[in-house]
């Protein structure tokens, strides 16, 4: 038999400043580790209506990762195989995020 135990903890703030929270330090976050030639690009951002998901926030980004990936990988991967392209549907709490790299056929999909 399976019991599950739910602990609640009382936060000093509503779940909308929290959300508002935490898309706040992700931009700051993207955007201290943002260059002219590297880091986060934001290709597109908008609110959408979806049919899994009801009202989502849809976001494009690309990432260019030359200088955080490890020198013996980026001595013999193709200068595309560290940009990365993002795809987020974003209705908190659910999310749907898809990762594809450009030199790649490989495409990742995280569901929350």
């Amino acid at each position: 038999m399976v019991q599950i135990k739910e602990f609640r903890i009382v936060m000093p703030m509503s779940l909308e400043e929290y959300q508002m929270a935490q898309m706040y330090m992700v931009m700051k976050m993207q955007q201290q580790n943002t260059s002219r030639t590297e880091g986060v690009e934001v290709l597109e951002n908008r609110p959408l209506e979806d049919d899994v998901f009801g009202k989502c926030q849809y976001t494009s980004k690309v990432y260019r990762l030359q200088s955080k990936a490890p020198t013996w990988l980026t001595a013999f991967a193709p200068a595309d195989a560290l940009i990365m392209q993002e795809e987020a549907w974003n209705a908190y709490p659910k999310c749907k995020t898809s990762l594809a790299s450009l030199a790649t056929v490989f495409v990742f999909f995280i569901y929350f």
